[in-house]
């Protein structure tokens, strides 16, 4: 690949949306930043306890977290967007959630994608990850969800999921994780961003 992608992908809990990902970089011979990537890079610098909670996409719920945060910068997202868009300043890669939708809103070469699938389905998946029950899959479930939702509104001000805040949106319950990543590559051809 000679010219910078970012590829940017928000996920249901349950969804496969990281393992899509991760073939996707395979696929395309670039790095794939997820939590354990985007933390191990992290350790060392100054910013590490906030972007820490950043990369575990942890909800901000603790008070003294959050007036920490505004003392440094007048925006919560300032410090963590600021990281991430110097990590792909001029390198190609995929971000695994984070809010990558709204950090790269306006990067031309970047595709925002969504990944979901219908609940049951999810269930399942979770049940099977987590050796649990169906019962407990369905909360977990939720409760993830839930955090994503809360941590994309107060670092982006924004709804999480809404469709029209990505480019591309796949139920990976129709498609597998195959076909997400043929379809993403078949609409990164057609939009001229891969030969």
């Amino acid at each position: 690949m000679e010219r910078q992608l970012i590829l940017t992908i928000g996920r249901q809990y349950g969804s496969n949306g990281h393992e899509i990902g991760v073939k996707l970089a395979q696929y395309l011979h670039v790095e794939c930043y997820d939590k354990a990537k985007l933390i191990q890079i992290s350790k060392g610098t100054d910013h590490y306890e906030e972007m820490k909670a950043f990369y575990e996409e942890r909800p901000v719920n603790s008070l003294l977290f959050a007036i920490s945060m505004n003392q440094i910068q007048p925006h919560s997202h300032e410090i963590p967007f600021t990281r991430i868009q110097q990590l792909f300043q001029e390198k190609s890669g995929i971000l695994i959630g984070r809010c990558g939708n709204a950090i790269f809103r306006k990067n031309q070469r970047a595709v925002r994608i969504f990944i979901h699938a219908d609940p049951d389905i999810r269930q399942q998946r979770i049940a099977q990850w987590e050796q649990i029950s169906l019962k407990k899959a369905a909360r977990r479930m939720q409760e993830v969800d839930e955090e994503r939702m809360a941590f994309h509104r107060y670092f982006a001000n924004e709804c999480w999921g809404q469709a029209d805040r990505y480019e591309i949106c796949l139920d990976s319950g129709i498609l597998g994780v195959d076909g997400c990543v043929q379809t993403i590559i078949n609409y990164l051809r057609g939009r001229g961003l891969l030969a």
